[in-house]
């Protein structure tokens, strides 16, 4: 077997991709870690760098990326739904501001979706471009299935995902300081709500009780989008 062989050999076949995923983001989590946890050095964007790196490196397509790691992309649900330890151990705190949770969740998400299509409706996008825009700030699982059934394009719908998780975990901080917003629960349902899973990591980190309100946030964000926007796409055209 020659080099080039060799070469094609470990570049395309899946288990090198599993590995250099699981090995990027772990590296994500030793530099956020030795740069006493660095806001614009999360261990998602040191992975994200990473993998894209890889990726353009090798010519190597994210299509046959995603299906080398979808072991990993099914165990996303299982890592959503152990979310629920925190959301049970703040029951009591969730019940007693059910109402104003649930207008947040419809006022904000509604509001954070035209905000984002309405730009690229100003930029003149395309419509596909648009719709896979919409599903920007729930979690990818979800993303991937509610932009198969609006003709959107999944890849993008993710790459959005992935890049509204960053920014939102990047300046989230920044935004609760300058806006001087103080409390756990409004920081959590914030992160949730916008950041998806990516900002729910964030708020493990401030304390239980927004990890608590973040999953809540992503696990209501996501399926009343799911459930809704399809029928909206499907009843504008």
């Amino acid at each position: 077997m020659n080099f080039d062989a060799v070469v094609e050999y470990i570049t395309t076949t899946p288990m090198t991709w599993l590995i250099l995923t699981l090995s990027a983001y772990k590296l994500g989590i030793i530099i956020y870690e030795k740069t006493n946890k660095n806001t614009l050095l999360q261990p998602i964007i040191i992975a994200y760098i990473s993998i894209m790196t890889a990726l353009l490196v090798s010519g190597y397509s994210y299509a046959k990326y995603f299906e080398s790691v979808e072991i990993i992309h099914f165990f996303l649900g299982p890592a959503t739904v152990a979310l629920a330890l925190p959301l049970y151990n703040n029951l009591k705190h969730i019940k007693a501001i059910f109402w104003p949770i649930v207008l947040t969740l419809f006022i904000a998400g509604t509001f954070s979706i035209i905000v984002a299509l309405g730009l690229l409706w100003i930029l003149d996008a395309q419509i596909s471009t648009i719709l896979s825009m919409a599903t920007k700030s729930i979690t990818a699982p979800i993303a991937i299935i509610t932009s198969e059934q609006i003709g959107a394009i999944p890849s993008l719908a993710v790459g959005f995902v992935i890049i509204t998780g960053i920014i939102g975990a990047l300046f989230g901080s920044l935004i609760f300081k300058i806006m001087k917003i103080k409390h756990d629960t409004s920081k959590g349902f914030a992160l949730g709500l916008i950041s998806h899973g990516i900002g729910t990591a964030r708020a493990v980190e401030m304390g239980e009780k927004a990890a608590a309100f973040a999953a809540l946030a992503m696990g209501l964000s996501g399926i009343v989008t799911a459930i809704f926007l399809p029928l909206v796409i499907g009843f504008l055209k």
